[in-house]
């Protein structure tokens, strides 16, 4: 393991999970997204007062815990227009924030609410935002990253744009003063595919969790 802090309260954990446990979360994750009501979707926006012509910036997108709406940056118990829930947080994931916030981020209740699983691949990039849409402004954001290096842009302490790598297998976790920093993902890298995703992801292909508390 290598820990990285680009800046206060932001910290990564470059080869934090091991080939095994790395093939055993994509495979987790895979088989969710599977699932045609729950599973991955790349969701239909259309024009509202936020973007006249949006477009979600990533492949398939899923949740787990309370499901975000791209179409307005909300979120709700059920996935809206339907009956049923978004797939509930795991008890595996729950004990890994726990661990990860014991070890780099100490953090007093701390509750995994929602889960944003996003599937990159060569044409996807996420611009720079400011997750903003949780009550919760100070608790950390914990990120899993698996498949092949991204470029991390981060805003740093002075306000400027500073980029970092994050290979696969990594962890990465920002809050406190860092939780409203802007942040984006520009380029995948070639030919980086991390250990244990090489049976799952093709070149160029990314899955990122990102976990979140909402409320208070």
């Amino acid at each position: 393991m290598q820990i990285l802090k680009p800046r206060p309260d932001f910290i990564i954990v470059k080869d934090y999970f091991t080939p095994v446990q790395a093939s055993k979360w994509i495979e987790l994750i895979l088989k969710k997204g599977q699932d045609p009501l729950r599973g991955f979707t790349h969701p239909d926006l259309k024009p509202n007062r936020f973007h006249p012509t949006p477009k979600y910036p990533v492949k398939n997108f899923m949740c787990m815990g309370f499901y975000w709406n791209p179409l307005n940056y909300s979120y709700h118990k059920y996935i809206p227009d339907q009956t049923f829930k978004p797939w509930p947080i795991p008890a595996s994931l729950r004990e890994f924030c726990s661990s990860v916030l014991e070890t780099y981020f100490p953090w007093n209740k701390y509750s995994p609410e929602t889960v944003l699983v996003n599937y990159y691949d060569s044409k996807s990039a996420m611009g720079l935002h400011v997750d903003k849409d949780e009550e919760d402004d100070r608790s950390p954001v914990i990120g899993m990253n698996f498949g092949s290096t991204c470029r991390f842009f981060y805003e740093n302490e002075n306000g400027l744009i500073s980029d970092v790598k994050i290979p696969g297998n990594s962890v990465y976790v920002f809050g406190k003063s860092a939780r409203l920093m802007r942040h984006g993902v520009g380029t995948l890298y070639s030919n980086t595919l991390s250990a244990g995703s090489e049976q799952y992801l093709k070149n160029k292909e990314r899955i990122s969790l990102t976990i979140r508390q909402v409320y208070h």
